[in-house]
């Protein structure tokens, strides 16, 4: 019986032969043990972001279902002017003030009367007062949330899936930590499947080996989606997500903004606002558009609301003392940056594409739990009588070629600037790691075959 240190050193060459045939250090190595170290301790978070991600993508349609009667306009009358569509609702709400009013284009829809309330949680919360357009009665009341117009069950899903319904930004860390990490361990277990490839290593017919081929092969099917879910995450997380607003500003990335300024005080009544929304729609505003009225020294705005398969939006200004059109914003003079974004902030919403975009995402959060568990199934199936088994062996920088060595440090430097979550948590798992095996080193022996299973790196 030999005794091996789990630590760093592996052993003489005399003692152990098995150190002979597998070297334990190189880049492999290392990536290998932070990939399955770091899966590990990082699956849970996935775990969680990954259910509600699967019902935060199906909510749009969800949604539809489950407020049907108040999205749903049953009279077959002509529409009613906007004016008295916001009088019935103010009925509603007779102490709040009206901010918006989305009129959508297709009957058989509701006009949603929106109302802004302090009592709420923060302003991208308003009361949502939905009128039918044509005999002017009140389908409902709800409070919606954001941009998207997302009704009281997807914002809440909403709310889990970005904070775990932790009302500070605590509870962003969740999620901003599992999107971190998701990318690099896609990038990671490409780059081990694609060296397993090259040098054709065959993966045996255990019960393990199974669960790599496949834990492998569906990773590498979705590991477009899975980077693509970890940009997007990233934009709107609360660390990595403040600086890449930081950039996007001194790059002058956003949408530009139409002008907004009156040539004279902004004494407004709502039998103006058909005549801005005919404006709006003459100038090719289509599908459900949102009519702000206006501020003090402001005027009208009409803008195109998020909705599914919409691929741009735009936006008219409008002097509705006048009733001339102070300022028109094309999608297609939107910088390329603002677009992309928008496109991408969409399809992470599961609205870009309507259902076919959800059920992708749905796919890739199915696939993310497959592989979790099948990643736990290889650990605990290299232990025996149901344990855990050993982690890869730890690598000594010293069998890495420096210029290997260099550039390893230097990408996850890069990607922690971009990713700062990523970057602590990765030090506090070096950190715990260590100390785990100088608390392990020197207190066990191993057979050789034992020896053998805690030197495997692949």
């Amino acid at each position: 019986m030999t005794s091996i240190a789990t630590g760093d050193a592996a052993g003489t060459p005399a003692a152990n032969p098995v150190a002979q045939t597998q070297k334990n250090g190189g880049p492999r190595a290392l990536l290998h043990r932070i990939h399955v170290v770091a899966g590990i301790l990082v699956a849970p978070l996935l775990v969680i972001a990954a259910i509600t991600g699967v019902a935060y993508a199906l909510a749009p349609s969800i949604e539809k279902v489950v407020y049907h009667e108040e999205l749903t306009a049953t009279s077959s009358l002509p529409a009613q002017p906007l004016e008295k569509q916001v009088e019935v609702a103010q009925r509603v709400h007779p102490d709040l003030p009206v901010t918006a009013v989305q009129v959508p284009e297709k009957p058989g829809q509701t006009t949603r009367v929106m109302f802004n309330d302090e009592q709420l949680k923060s302003e991208s919360y308003r009361h949502a007062v939905f009128v039918d357009p044509g005999d002017l009665s009140i389908k409902g009341d709800l409070v919606q949330y954001g941009s998207s117009a997302a009704l009281p069950l997807r914002a809440w899903i909403s709310e889990g899936h970005r904070r775990l319904w932790i009302d500070s930004n605590f509870g962003r860390l969740y999620s901003e930590t599992a999107a971190s990490w998701m990318g690099a361990l896609a990038i990671g277990g490409l780059w081990l499947w694609w060296d397993r490839s090259r040098r054709k290593r065959t993966q045996g017919t255990s019960k393990r080996a199974h669960h790599m081929r496949r834990h492998a092969n569906v990773g590498v099917a979705v590991s477009v989606g899975l980077l693509f879910l970890t940009v997007t995450g990233l934009t709107w997380s609360w660390v990595a997500g403040t600086g890449i607003a930081k950039l996007r500003e001194t790059m002058d990335w956003y949408a530009p903004k139409p002008a907004i300024t009156a040539t004279a005080p902004a004494n407004y009544d709502w039998s103006e606002a058909d005549s801005v929304m005919n404006l709006a729609r003459a100038e090719g505003l289509s599908g459900k558009v949102e009519l702000t009225p206006p501020e003090a020294g402001t005027v009208w705005m009409a803008k195109e609301a998020r909705e599914e398969w919409r691929m741009g939006i735009e936006t008219v200004t409008v002097d509705g003392s006048t009733g001339a059109m102070v300022d028109r914003i094309h999608f297609a003079d939107w910088p390329l940056p603002a677009k992309l974004t928008e496109w991408l902030i969409n399809a992470h919403m599961g609205i870009l594409f309507g259902w076919v975009n959800q059920l992708v995402l749905a796919l890739i959060g199915v696939a993310l739990l497959a592989m979790i568990v099948r990643g736990y199934a290889m650990w605990f199936g290299r232990g025996r009588g149901g344990r855990p088994g050993r982690l890869p062996a730890p690598t000594r920088w010293r069998d890495i070629r420096p210029g290997v060595a260099a550039a390893v440090v230097a990408l996850l430097i890069a990607y922690s600037v971009v990713a700062p979550l990523f970057g602590v948590t990765l030090v506090g798992f070096v950190i715990v790691d260590w100390v785990w095996r100088k608390l392990r080193r020197g207190c066990l022996l191993y057979t050789s075959d034992a020896a053998d299973d805690s030197l495997r790196v692949d």
